[in-house]
């Protein structure tokens, strides 16, 4: 029965009585006062009660009554006392002044969906993104017992991102280990707001600086709780890794952007409310563009587990918003950002409005029923309060995207806030529309706020409101015909109840903090531009971080165009606002067929015609050039009238003046076909041309880093640098203009002057007899001179008479000399009182000689102008002051170029050859052509043209966006048990494998061992791809296995089960720096895979064809430079002169030729032939190097009977080697050197002797001779006529053939022996020269081979090549060969150079004595740990003196040092002291000396640098793939060997260096035609 009547104190007790038989509590412990919730009554309890209430009391209660009011005494307040039915309220004023926001961009990435694209076509279709835990997920877990269990008992199924390990670290300038200590949170926001910033069409570059605020929601710390348990992985990096406020700041700094960088943590509002903050300051000017968003990343699962255990998670895994179904959450991953402006700002700058956001408003629950419970009235009052801040009726609101948590007390709650604030006055037909993303993606916490705005944004723009899918019926507990509300069940269309789309966007945090978001869609009109130039040309430009990503560019947006043929200048427009980075290449094309071409050739590093690139920005900026009278034409000005119409606009600004003043206009003698210019009205006119180009380059964001004029061409120069106004530069214009050209019509013809351009320099003019006076000092040679006509036009005759250049103006004065005085009076009185103005930017006077003045300066007072009209014009002197300044760039603004050609010949004298002369316009040349050129020319040498001005508004389209280069970075944290010892104990097995074995509680995930296992393998080794086939078991053996290939090395894992075995995972590692990319500043390199052998035969020690003893006499001596049949088989190779190169070079050779394990080189070293030959034979065999018995290379000392033997010069050609390896041979002790002096031998050893060397010659020797050489140096000289070396001049003929002429320069400090191995890998019918070392410079060596390279050429085209310091002196070769081709002399056509590992550091040495001195010091300390020479560089001559006068004493050192005295051969310190200064050499020389060779280059890269090489120039430890050619090199090709540098010349990378090179060969110089060899 209901009681109508009852009293509150009847009620209360009811109510006590109700909780205490729910809660078994006792009535009396019940308090009025107190919360429910305090005695353990649950939501669903709630929910019961307000059912039984009704019945008690006979009237309809929502369902969340008793969450509404939560403790006894409210609730019965409440029940008796009734508020009245809500009414309609008013439209509300807003309540803070401030404007709309505009949303001009967005990103996101979602379960089951990458992008913003792929999620609106999930919505659209229906689809959910959820589904269960992936492979991998919280694998790190798998070794603690308790977690392992909860993950594997509760639900975990939730909407998971595909990849949350990958990142583009290099993009963003980050290491691999900061990577990987950064919350991946971090990492996917940064690739979010790139992507958004591209969508909108605004440049990452151009906000560098500014006012651009970011917010951020963010909540958990997942990544930092997994990192933070384990201790031996918690690198310092992570501590702004894990941390939350660094969610924002580290957009802020990566990008360099100087608004508010907030991270915002209000749980699940979060990203609501970070939007909130954006518009807040975007409406104080805190910011002028903001970022907004937020992110949700389940790094770690303790939440899920939790959420699951109390049984807030879905059971059916799904949420099921506003559906009587309703039964939990589905936790998710998802990240989005907004980029948002003030509306007015992203009209004017004619941006695209994706939608508007009205207002917003965010409040807390206070002291609700609990500190997660909602507060009803809390949410209905951010409700309105929102509305009031958006000026917008409740009643207009189409749609609400909902919390809608799919909860069974959320969902009324947040359904019974919206019927009050927004039901109320509805009727029928214009329900609030109801839906969640929810549904599709699960709830994404903190960023599941922005994820609701992107959904609405989308569904604006496409007129469509998804379904809210998930939903069988309406929840019992929500009235949804009271409340006016309807769940959108099938896609709809927007139904735009006030003729526009008006939703909301709601979002509630746990802790109590709520927000509301308005928005609408966007129904002005921005801001229109019109095109300044013809569209039926455009410019295309394309830029990366390096030159590869640039490289992808083109080519993705080469893709796009061939397959969407969109109009060009829809493109232009669109890639005109992409990111500008630092490599940068410009397309022109007229049509698609010409842009794809164009842009293929910039994918393959190529420039050609319509392209411009380079690698890295010229700092100091261009120079204006203003030009003086001679340029103008006849129709100068019409063309670009027609197509500028800011450049109309302003000219007729102009005009008016000159209308004003001179009484005539410039505009009418443009139109007027039948009037032409004279001295009067060109020079106003091209004046005023020059202003308004000067303006209309600035409007595409074009201004000069300085000016300077030519004659009247500083009027203009004057205004461009901040000096005068436009109307005072028109002014004296008109006024000097006029009184020049009255003065010259006053002349009768007796009285005319003239000018003339002569090959005169000053002296020259001054030394001349009668009134002749220099004027313009154009440039050297190019002096222009003035005076008395008959007398001018005689100097002409009589220069063209001695063969001197001279040509005469077509002029009746004499501007610039004393012609002009009678005019200076008039001009002062016509110009006085006009402002001069401080300069804004440089101006390189050409009035007052070598001047330059800088900004703040005020020069531009009546006198200046005066010394303007009367004085020489200095523009030579201004040419070289610029230069000197560091300029390269000089554009001519003129009507056509005329000073082009003084510029050149100044460039030249000042050796600046390589400077770019530009210009704007040029006669009888399209302006849009040359326009575009100068803009292309100037953006990619870092000029921030604005493209977007030149091409106007219009449509744009959706061209490829930045392709990021991923790589996995993940901790290797392991909660509870830490990693130790990955990746196990480690076995080696047959064919090069290795298997590795540890336990499961050892690791944390299968992805970790593969890493260990390949940097174990291979040190440095880094992952190329991965795949997971299964989770890492909790506990177990786990074996992974490692196969090495050429260029790499794949690994697996699997787990033991038994006699059965899984796979886990498995992936691909290489030490090769496949992934990198050049350094900034370098040309784009082409990707290259690991050179495959399979094509290549391997060389191999055959036991059937040859001995041990016999291939390795062959590879001793071809590593040393001897005939085998000079090699002492008992001597000490280190008496023989073998250093560490050869040492290392013959260790290689040994170990792949006869396939054994490694060798030490401290036991070659101190070895003779014969024990390498007795090594060599026992680990053939299968024993292990017993090195034991090999004699120490401490030398004794000489006998005190034994005459000094002096110091040691090595063997220095052929002759030289054979008679010292026959001393050696038939003596049994190598001599001291081949100048030292000899000790007496028996008459039967000089007879061996005598008798080997007359054998060898060819000449009979005697032993008297022999007895009677004091040194081996006169033996070698009784020998060199006779023997017939191989070495003639400075060419050793390696191989003689009638087929191609293969030239190998020496390596540093070495000889061309080093390449018989190549010799022997290339065809027979290719003739190999070697080209042997000589003192010098780099150039004079070069010059020196010149001579013999053609000899030996034969007419034939040649490569040239060298390994290390050879490539060098090729380059050098092919150089001097180009400029002997440019001056007509005899030359040789270079068909490529082959560089074996030919490179710089990838940062060089810097030139400071600091660098020099360690330098030197690191070289003391190699000779004194790898020799024992006591060589203390005197530093005080490196500071006073020089390095140059240190090389020379350190020559000086070697060469009076007694090798003997420290156990050495003499040639050990003389190829220390060559190699020294070879490499000096290579170190010091700058690539861009050889930009203007144009050879194709085949490159051999090693993996790395030999550790002694690094040892002493650090530096060599990183080096760019390119090796530094990528900087001048167009036509490059790279190929990637293994092993070190020292590996390169010899087997097995030889044996790929050949057939790349053979192949270049048939190619390049046979044609592609197959030759019978």
């Amino acid at each position: 029965m209901k009681d109508l009547f009852m009293t509150i104190e009847q009620l209360r007790a009811w109510l006590r009585d109700w909780v205490a038989q729910a809660t078994g509590v006792s009535a009396e412990e019940i308090l009025d006062s107190k919360p429910l919730e305090n005695y353990g009554l649950s939501s669903r309890d709630a929910v019961v009660l307000s059912g039984e209430l009704e019945n008690l009391l006979g009237t309809r209660l929502d369902a969340t009554v008793a969450y509404e009011y939560p403790t006894i005494e409210l609730l019965a307040d409440r029940l008796l006392n009734a508020p009245a039915a809500p009414q309609p309220e008013e439209h509300a004023p807003r309540i803070a002044q401030g404007s709309d926001v505009a949303v001009i961009g967005l990103s996101g990435r979602f379960p089951g969906a990458k992008n913003a694209q792929e999620f609106w076509s999930m919505l659209a279709e229906s689809r959910a993104g959820t589904g269960p835990l992936p492979v991998g997920r919280w694998s790190e877990y798998s070794a603690d017992p308790v977690m392992s269990e909860k993950i594997a008992q509760q639900n975990t199924d939730g909407g998971y991102l595909e990849d949350i390990a990958s990142f583009d670290a290099e993009f963003f300038g980050l290491s691999p280990l900061e990577a990987a200590n950064m919350d991946p949170q971090q990492r996917i926001l940064l690739e979010l707001v790139w992507e958004a910033l591209e969508n909108a069409g605004v440049p990452a570059n151009e906000l560098r600086g500014t006012q651009t605020g970011v917010y951020m929601g963010s909540t958990n710390n997942d990544y930092g709780m997994l990192i933070g348990a384990d201790s031996a992985e918690m690198h310092p990096y992570a501590l702004t890794g894990i941390s939350s406020a660094v969610v924002a700041n580290r957009t802020s700094y990566a990008l360099d952007f100087r608004g508010p960088s907030i991270n915002v943590d209000t749980a699940c509002s979060s990203s609501l409310v970070a939007v909130n903050q954006a518009m807040k300051d975007l409406r104080t000017g805190s910011a002028d563009v903001a970022l907004a968003g937020g992110v949700n990343i389940l790094a770690a699962p303790h939440a899920s587990t939790a959420f699951s255990e109390l049984g807030v998670t879905s059971p059916t895994s799904a949420i099921h918003a506003f559906s009587d179904d309703a039964d939990g959450i589905v936790r998710a991953d998802a990240a989005g950002v907004l980029v948002l402006k003030r509306l007015e700002d992203a009209e004017a700058d004619g941006d695209d409005i994706l939608a508007v956001i009205k207002g917003s408003a965010v409040n807390s629950d206070g002291h609700s029923n609990g500190l997660t419970a909602p507060n009803p009235e809390a949410q209905e009052d951010v409700l309105r309060r929102a509305y009031a801040d958006a000026g917008v009726n409740p009643q207009d609101v189409d749609y609400i995207e909902a919390h809608g948590t799919g909860t069974i007390l959320g969902d009324p709650i947040e359904a019974s806030a919206l019927g009050r604030v927004l039901g109320a006055g509805r009727g029928v037909e214009t329900p609030i529309l109801l839906g969640s993303a929810k549904t599709n993606i699960g709830h994404s916490e903190s960023a599941a706020g922005v994820v609701g705005l992107i959904k609405v944004i989308q569904a604006m723009r496409n007129d469509v409101i998804p379904a809210n899918i998930n939903y069988s019926a309406p929840n019992r507990y929500i009235d949804f015909e009271a409340e006016h509300l309807e769940v959108v069940e099938d896609p709809r269309e927007w139904p735009e109840y006030s003729g526009r789309k008006v939703a909301g966007v709601s979002g509630f945090g746990f802790g109590g903090t709520n927000a509301h978001v308005v928005l609408t869609d966007y129904r002005g009109a921005p801001a229109k531009r019109a095109p300044q130039l013809s569209t039926e040309t455009v410019a295309l430009p394309v830029s990366g971080l390096l030159p590869s990503r640039r490289a992808r560019a083109a080519a993705l947006l080469a893709d796009f165009i061939e397959a969407e043929k969109p109009a060009l200048v829809d493109v232009a427009r669109t890639v005109a606002r992409r990111n500008h980075s630092r490599s940068r290449a410009v397309v022109m094309a007229s049509s698609t067929e010409e842009a794809v071409k164009r842009l293929r050739q910039v994918a393959e590093g190529k420039v050609s015609v319509g392209i411009a690139a380079a690698d890295s920005p010229q700092v100091p900026g261009p120079v204006f050039v203003y030009s003086g009278f001679g340029s103008q034409h006849r129709k100068m000005a019409k063309d670009m009238i027609a197509i500028s119409p800011q450049f109309k606009a302003r000219l007729e600004e102009l005009d008016a003046i000159v209308d004003f003043e001179s009484g005539w206009s410039i505009l009418d003698i443009v139109n007027d076909d039948a009037q032409t210019y004279d001295t009067e009205t060109a020079q106003v006119a091209i004046t005023a041309i020059q202003i308004a180009l000067t303006d209309l380059l600035a409007s595409f964001g074009v201004r000069p880093a300085g000016v300077m004029g030519m004659s009247m061409g500083e009027i203009a120069a004057a205004y461009a640098a901040g000096g005068i106004s436009a109307e005072d530069a028109m002014v004296i214009a008109c006024h000097r203009a006029r009184l020049m050209g009255e003065g010259e019509a006053s002349l009768s013809d007796a009285e005319q002057g003239a000018m003339a351009v002569v090959e005169l320099s000053a002296e020259d003019i001054a030394a001349l007899d009668g009134n002749i006076e220099p004027a313009v000092y154009t440039g050297p040679g190019m002096t222009t001179v003035g005076g008395p006509r008959q007398e001018v036009l005689d100097l002409v005759e009589k220069l063209d008479g001695e063969g001197k250049f001279a040509r005469a103006l077509n002029v009746k004065a004499a501007g610039h000399t004393s012609a002009v005085d009678p005019i200076l009076g008039e001009l002062h009185a016509a110009i006085a009182g006009m402002e001069a103005k401080p300069l804004h930017t440089p101006l390189f006077s050409s009035v007052d000689k070598g001047e330059v003045y800088r900004p703040g300066t005020t020069v531009h007072d009546e006198d200046y102008w005066l010394r303007m009209t009367r004085h020489s014009v200095y523009l030579q002197n201004a040419t070289e002051a610029a230069f000197n300044a560091g300029h390269t760039q000089l554009v001519e603004i003129s009507p056509n170029p005329v000073a082009l050609m003084g510029l050149m010949s100044t460039a030249f004298a000042v050796g600046k050859a390589d400077a770019q002369l530009l210009y704007a316009l040029k006669r009888k040349v399209d302006p849009t052509e040359s326009l575009l050129d100068l803009l292309s020319k100037l953006y990619v040498a870092g000029m921030p043209v604005d493209f977007g001005a030149v091409f106007g508004s219009g449509a744009r389209v959706e061209a490829p966006y930045t392709q990021f280069n991923r790589q996995r970075f993940w901790t290797n944290a392991r909660p509870s048990a830490g990693v130790s010892g990955l990746p196990g104990a480690r076995v080696n097995l047959p064919e090069g494998k290795v298997a590795f074995s540890t336990n499961a509680d050892q690791a944390p995930s299968a992805l970790a061992i593969v890493e260990a296992a390949a940097a174990a393998v291979k040190p440095g080794a880094h992952i190329i791809a991965t795949e997971e086939h299964a989770d890492l078991p909790p506990r177990g053996e786990v074996t992974t296995v490692v196969s090495q290939s050429i260029g790499g090395m794949s690994v697996a894992v699997y787990a033991v089960r038994g006699a059965q075995t899984e796979l886990l995972a498995e992936g691909f590692a290489s030490a090769l720096d496949l992934g990198a990319a050049p350094i900034p500043g370098v040309a784009d390199v082409p990707e290259s895979e690991p050179a495959a052998t399979a094509e290549v035969d391997a060389v191999r020690w055959d036991p059937a064809e040859e001995t041990v003893e016999d291939r390795l006499a062959l590879i001793v001596s071809e590593s040393m430079g001897y005939d085998v049949s000079d090699l002492p088989r008992e001597l000490p190779l280190i008496d023989l002169g073998l250093d560490s190169l050869m040492g290392m070079r013959i260790k290689n050779r040994v170990e792949n030729d006869f396939q054994i394990p490694p060798l030490q080189v401290q036991a070659l070293r101190d070895a003779s032939l014969a024990d390498v030959i007795a090594m060599v034979e026992e680990a053939v065999a299968g024993g292990s190097v017993d090195t034991s018995d090999i004699a120490s290379a401490d030398t004794p000392a000489p006998e005190e009977d034994e005459p000094g033997q002096g110091v040691g010069v090595a063997p220095r050609d052929a002759s030289e080697r054979m008679v010292f390896g026959t001393w050696a041979t038939f003596t049994g002790k190598a001599a001291a050197g081949v100048t030292s002096a000899l000790p007496e031998v028996s008459d039967e050893v000089a007879a061996q002797i005598a008798e080997r060397l007359t054998e060898r010659a060819g000449i009979e020797v005697t032993a008297q001779q022999v007895h009677e050489a004091e040194a081996l140096e006169t033996l070698a000289d009784l020998v060199r006529e006779g023997l017939e070396t191989e070495v003639e001049g400075n060419i050793r003929v390696l191989r003689e053939a009638d087929g191609p002429a293969v030239f190998m320069f020496h390596p540093a400090g070495g000889t061309t022996v080093v390449y018989q191995p190549l010799t022997r890998r290339l065809p027979e019918d290719v003739a190999v020269y070697g080209v042997e070392r000589i003192e010098g410079s780099l150039e004079e060596r070069a010059e020196a081979y010149i001579e013999d390279i053609l000899h030996y050429a034969r007419g034939r085209k040649v490569v040239l090549g060298g390994w290390s310091f050879g490539g060098a002196l090729a380059y050098e070769v092919a150089y001097q060969l180009h400029q002997r081709t440019q001056r007509g002399q005899d030359s040789a056509d270079v068909a490529f150079i082959a560089l074996l590992d030919t490179t710089q550091p990838s940062n060089p040495a810097p030139d400071t004595p600091e660098e020099t001195r360690a330098r030197w010091e690191r070289y003391a300390a190699f000779a004194k740990k790898t020799y024992g020479l006591d060589f203390e560089p005197p530093y005080e001559m490196l500071e006073t003196m020089g390095e140059d006068a240190l090389m020379t004493m350190l020559a000086e050192f070697l060469a009076t040092t007694d090798a003997s005295e420290h156990g050495l051969a003499a040639g050990v310190l003389e190829h220390q002291r060559a190699s020294f200064v070879d490499n000096q050499i290579l170190a010091k020389i700058d690539f861009h000396r050889w930009a203007d060779v144009t050879v194709p280059v085949l490159l051999f890269r090693s993996e790395r640098m030999h550790d002694g090489a690094i040892e002493l120039e650090p530096r060599y430890a990183e080096i760019d793939p390119d090796g530094g050619w990528g900087v001048i090199v167009k036509d490059l090709e790279i190929v990637q060997l293994q092993g070190d540098h020292l590996a390169v010349p010899d087997e097995p990378a030889i044996g790929i260096v050949g057939k790349h090179m053979d192949e270049w060969i048939e190619e390049k110089i046979r044609g592609g035609q197959a030759v019978n060899r």
